[in-house]
């Protein structure tokens, strides 16, 4: 799991602590999903988070 302070060091392009925070919280709700309908929506919320902020190779990485 990252922390705050891993996400930092990528050197996300310009993201606020609140984006961050919502990537990060979106990236830990996937990861901790039982259900197959839970983990499909906060997949695609941690997805469309990604593409609204424009990381989509923070994504590809944390996904694979």
């Amino acid at each position: 799991m990252m922390t705050l302070e891993d996400v930092k060091r990528m050197r996300l392009p310009n993201l606020t602590t609140d984006q961050i925070r919502r990537l990060t919280n979106a990236e830990n709700s996937c990861r901790m999903a039982e259900t197959d309908w839970s983990k499909g929506y906060w997949y695609n919320v941690f997805k469309n988070l990604c593409e609204k902020y424009g990381v989509m190779e923070y994504f590809r990485k944390v996904i694979n």
